[in-house]
C-alpha cells in the first residue's frame, strides 16, 4: 500500500500536475487575501478561504487531479497489474486516495503561514483562522472522494473531469434549485423519491446487484409514501430544507461567515469521504471480477 502511495504520489509532481493544483490554489488563495486582506486591511483569513468556495476554484480545480485516478489506470490497461498485486482492492484505492489528499495538503500547510504573516499588521483571530483551513481540509477530502468515484466510471480522463465539475457544480446550486421548487408537499415528495430512485440506479450500476438497488432505491420510496400519507404536513418545504442542511458548499459558507468552528460539519465532510471512497471501491471491485 504504502509503494502504490508512493508512486502516486511521485507522478502527481512528475507530470507537473501537482505543481500546478498547488500553484492555482496558492494564487486564487493569494489573489483573494491580497483583496480582502491587504487592500481592504481584513484581518480574517476566513473570507479569503469563503472566497475559494464561493467562486468554484475548488470545484473547478480539484476534478483536475482526481480525473486521472482510476480513469488513467483503466486508459492505460495498467489496472490489471493492480488487480494483480497481493493486495486488496480498498487498499489500493485507500493509497491513491491519500496521495491526492497530500497533494491538496501541500499548499494548505503554506496557508497555516497567512495568519501569522497577518499577525504582524493587525489583531487576528488565529482560532478561526485555523479552524476555516481545517474545514477546508475536510471539504477538499469529501471533493477529492467525489472525484475518485467519478474516475471509477470511465475510461476517459476528460469525461471524468467534465462529469465531476457538472456534478460538483449540481450539488453547488442545489440549494438555489431547491428553493426554486414549489413548497407544496407533494412536490417534495415527488422530490424525494426522485433521490431515492436516482441513488438506487448508483447502487445497480455499481455493484450490477438487484437485489442491493431495490433495497436502496425501492424500500426508501414505499418508506416516504407511506410517511406522506401519515402525515402530509411535514413535506410542505421539506425538501428545501433537508438539501440546505446537507449542502456541502452551504455548510462550510455558514460555517466560515458566522466565524464558528461546526463540529457537525466536520462530520459530515468525514462521512461523504467515506461513503464516496467506499462506493469507488465497490465500483473497481465489480470490475476486477468481471
Amino acid at each position: 500500500m504504502l509503494a502504490i502511495y508512493k508512486r502516486e504520489l511521485r507522478s502527481y509532481f512528475t507530470n507537473m500536475l501537482g505543481c500546478a493544483f498547488s500553484a492555482l490554489l496558492l494564487a486564487a488563495a493569494g489573489f483573494f487575501s491580497a483583496q480582502i486582506n491587504i487592500n481592504s486591511a481584513q484581518s480574517r483569513l476566513e473570507y479569503s478561504l469563503y472566497m475559494l468556495v464561493h467562486y468554484c476554484i475548488l470545484i473547478i480545480i480539484v476534478p483536475f487531479l482526481t480525473m486521472r485516478s482510476i480513469a488513467e489506470e483503466r486508459h492505460q490497461k495498467t489496472e490489471q497489474l493492480l488487480f494483480s498485486l497481493p493486495l486488496p482492492i480498498w487498499k489500493i484505492v485507500l493509497a491513491k486516495y491519500f496521495a491526492m489528499l497530500t497533494v491538496c495538503l501541500i499548499p494548505v500547510v503554506v496557508l497555516c503561514f497567512y495568519p501569522i504573516f497577518f499577525s504582524f499588521y493587525g489583531t487576528v483571530n488565529f482560532v478561526g483562522a485555523y479552524a476555516s483551513l481545517l474545514l477546508l481540509v475536510f471539504l477538499i477530502a469529501a471533493i477529492i472522494a467525489i472525484g475518485m468515484f467519478v474516475s471509477s466510471l470511465f475510461e476517459n480522463q476528460i469525461i471524468a473531469v467534465i462529469v465531476s465539475i457538472g456534478l460538483l457544480l449540481v450539488l453547488y446550486f442545489l440549494t438555489y434549485i431547491a428553493n426554486s421548487i414549489s413548497s407544496a408537499a407533494v412536490t417534495s415528495l415527488i422530490a424525494f423519491c426522485c433521490v431515492a430512485f436516482i441513488f438506487g440506479l448508483i447502487v445497480f450500476f455499481t455493484t450490477k446487484n438487484e437485489t442491493a438497488a431495490v433495497l436502496c432505491g425501492g424500500l426508501p420510496v414505499i418508506g416516504l409514501i407511506a410517511y406522506y400519507l401519515s402525515n402530509k404536513n411535514a413535506f410542505i418545504g421539506a425538501f428545501a430544507e433537508v438539501v440546505s442542511y446537507l449542502s456541502i458548499f452551504d455548510r462550510y459558507k455558514e460555517t466560515v461567515i458566522n466565524g464558528l468552528f461546526d463540529i457537525t460539519a466536520l462530520v459530515y465532510y468525514i462521512t461523504i469521504a467515506v461513503v464516496f471512497v467506499f462506493v469507488t471501491i465497490q465500483s473497481v471491485e465489480k470490475r476486477r471480477w468481471n
